[in-house]
C-alpha cells in the first residue's frame, strides 16, 4: 500500500479504508491491496506546487527531453504493462497491448502536433508604433482523475500534455484499476522525473473529492462517468478560476442510410459495440438503419453477436473479456426488465457467459452482448438514453429516405460524444456533421478509435468543451497577451483633449 510523492514511494497511513484488487477475469488473481490516505493528497499537492515554477523555467525543450526519455521507459517496458491492463481490467491482451503502446506514442505526438497548438503568437496591428502578440502559460496544479476502461491511455492523455506546458501533477486512478496506475508511475521513477513533478495517489471518493477541491489544484483533468463530472463541478462551485476539462462519456449512434453498404455497417457496429466488452466511453450503442436494410442488418448482427468469442482475457483468440466487476454485471444483466416496458424487443437479450478454464468455469463477470430492435416509437427511454457500459445495442428503424427523422432520433439522447454515418452520399454525410450534435463525427466508419491527432471530446453530457488528444495542451494552459510599444513617447500619438504633460523635447 503505497503512493508516489516528490520523486519517492510512501507507504500509505494506518487507514480502515482498504480494498483489493482482483482480476474481474476469475477473482482469484489479485493484484494488491490499497488504502484510502486523505493525507497523502495533502502532501501529493505540496510537493507538485513546490516542483512547478523550477518545471516550468525549464523551459519547452529540457521538458521535452524528460519527456522523451519517459516515452522511451514505457516502450520499453509494453509487454509488463500490457499484461498488467489484462489483468486488472480484464482488457483482451491483444487490446491492451495496444493501449500500451499508446503511453509511448502520445509523448511523440503531443511534442510535435500538440506543442503546435499552443505557440506564440506575434501579431502586427497594423501601426507603425505598436504591435503585440500572445503565448499560452501553464496553470499549475492539475489533478487527473483516471477510469477503469482505458487505465494509463486516457490518465496519460492529460499528464503528458500538462507536463509538456509546464504545470505539474497529481496522478489519482480510478480505485477500479490502482495496480496499473502503480505499475505506470515505476516507470515514471525510472525514467528519472524530477522530484514532485508527477505525484500518484491511490484512493476513492474520499481522497478524489478532496483533491479535486483543494484551493492548491489549479486544474482538474477528468475522464469518467456524468454523474463523477458533476460532483467535481458541484465540489469546485465556489472556485470559478479552476479550470475543468471533463470527458463524461456517451451514448453513441450509427446512422446506416439506404445506399449503405450491409457488409460495411454490420463491421462497423460490431466493433464499435464490441471492443472492450462495450466499456468505452465512445461506443456503439444506438442505430438507426433504413427500412429497406434492417432484416439485412440484424441478420449480419446477430451472427457477429453469435460468432463472437468471450474469454478469459490472456486468451489469445479472446474477443470480450469480462466487464470490470460484479456491480457492473448485475447492471448489464438488469437491463431487460427496463427495456421490454420501454418498448424495445430482444434480438439477443442481456445475459451471462461461461467462459471455461482448465479446472472448470472461471468465476468471472463474462456477458453475452446485446442487441434489440425498437417499436417505431420507442425513442428516448432510460435504456435509449442512459450509459449502459456493456456490449448493448438498440436498433431504431426510419422509413427511407426521411433524413430528418433520422437525424432527430439520433440526436434523441442528453450525450454528444460520437457518430458514425454509413452512406455513399458525400453530400449527405455533409450535411448531416453539420447537424448531428456530436464532437465526433465519422464518415463510413464506428464510432471508436479516435486518432490522437485530432480533437477528442463531446457536447451535452458528454463533456463541457474542453477537448482532448491534439487540443489538451490547451486546457492545460491560458493564453497572456502583450501589446509592445517603444519607450520614447511621440507626441503625435497623444489622444486628443489628454490634457497637456510633456516638458521639453524628451519630456524631460
Amino acid at each position: 500500500m503505497r503512493h508516489y510523492i516528490n520523486g519517492r514511494w510512501v507507504p500509505a497511513a494506518d487507514s480502515s479504508e482498504v480494498w483489493v484488487s482482483r482480476s474481474p477475469a476469475d477473482g482469484t488473481d489479485v493484484l494488491g491491496e490499497f488504502a484510502e490516505d486523505e493525507a497523502a493528497v495533502e502532501e501529493a499537492i505540496a510537493a507538485a506546487r513546490r516542483a512547478w515554477p523550477a518545471w516550468d523555467a525549464l523551459g519547452p525543450e529540457r521538458r521535452a527531453e524528460h519527456l522523451r526519455a519517459l516515452a522511451s521507459a514505457f516502450d520499453a517496458r509494453k509487454e509488463e504493462v500490457a499484461d498488467r491492463i489484462a489483468r486488472e481490467v480484464g482488457k483482451p491482451r491483444w487490446e491492451a497491448l495496444g493501449e500500451a503502446g499508446a503511453l509511448g506514442a502520445k509523448v511523440a505526438v503531443t511534442l510535435a502536433d500538440g506543442m503546435e497548438a499552443v505557440q506564440e503568437q506575434v501579431l502586427t496591428p497594423g501601426t507603425s508604433w505598436i504591435d503585440g502578440g500572445y503565448r499560452y502559460r501553464p496553470l499549475g496544479v492539475c489533478a487527473v482523475i483516471g477510469p477503469f476502461n482505458f487505465p494509463l491511455h486516457l490518465p496519460n492523455g492529460h499528464i503528458i500534455p500538462a507536463l509538456a506546458t509546464g504545470n505539474t501533477c497529481v496522478f489519482k486512478p480510478s480505485e477500479l484499476a490502482p495496480a496499473c496506475a502503480d505499475l505506470y508511475m515505476e516507470i515514471v521513477h525510472e525514467a528519472g522525473l524530477p522530484p514532485g513533478v508527477l505525484n500518484m495517489v491511490q484512493g476513492r471518493v474520499a481522497s478524489g473529492k478532496r483533491l479535486v477541491s483543494s484551493p492548491d489544484v489549479n486544474a482538474v483533468l477528468f475522464t469518467g462517468s456524468v454523474h463523477a463530472g458533476i460532483a467535481i463541478r458541484r465540489a469546485t462551485v465556489e472556485q470559478p478560476w479552476k479550470l475543468l476539462a471533463l470527458e463524461m462519456g456517451g451514448k453513441n449512434t450509427v446512422l446506416v442510410f439506404e445506399d449503405a453498404d450491409l457488409d460495411r455497417a454490420a463491421y462497423e457496429i460490431g466493433t464499435g459495440a464490441l471492443l472492450t466488452t462495450g466499456q468505452r466511453c465512445s461506443a456503439a450503442s444506438r442505430v438507426v438503419v433504413a427500412e429497406s436494410l434492417v432484416e439485412g442488418l440484424l441478420a449480419r448482427l446477430e451472427r457477429i453477436w453469435d460468432g463472437v468469442r468471450v474469454g478469459h482475457p490472456l486468451d489469445p483468440d479472446a474477443f470480450m473479456g469480462p466487464l470490470i466487476n460484479a456491480a457492473a454485471k448485475e447492471r448489464f444483466l438488469a437491463v431487460p426488465e427496463k427495456a421490454a416496458a420501454e418498448g424495445l424487443i430482444a434480438v439477443r437479450t442481456n445475459r451471462p457467459a461461461q467462459v471455461d478454464g482448465p479446472d472448470g468455469p472461471y468465476a468471472g463477470h463474462y456477458v453475452l452482448p446485446a442487441l434489440w430492435r425498437a417499436e417505431p416509437d420507442a425513442v428516448g427511454g432510460e435504456h435509449d438514453t442512459l450509459e449502459i457500459f456493456g456490449p448493448d445495442v438498440i436498433v431504431h428503424v426510419v422509413a427511407d429516405g426521411d433524413e430528418e427523422r433520422m437525424i432527430e432520433v439520433a440526436n434523441a439522447t442528453p450525450f454528444g460524444l460520437s457518430m458514425g454515418v454509413i452512406t455513399a452520399d458525400v453530400a449527405r454525410f455533409e450535411r448531416l456533421a453539420r447537424r448531428l450534435r456530436a464532437g465526433i463525427i465519422n464518415f463510413n466508419r464506428s464510432t471508436v478509435g479516435a486518432s490522437s491527432r485530432l480533437p477528442f471530446g463531446g457536447v451535452g453530457n458528454s463533456g463541457n468543451h474542453r477537448p482532448a488528444a491534439v487540443l489538451a495542451t490547451r486546457y492545460c494552459t491560458y493564453p497572456v497577451a502583450t501589446l509592445r510599444q517603444p519607450m520614447a513617447l511621440d507626441p503625435d500619438t497623444i489622444m486628443t483633449r489628454f490634457p497637456e504633460f510633456m516638458h521639453g523635447e524628451r519630456g524631460e
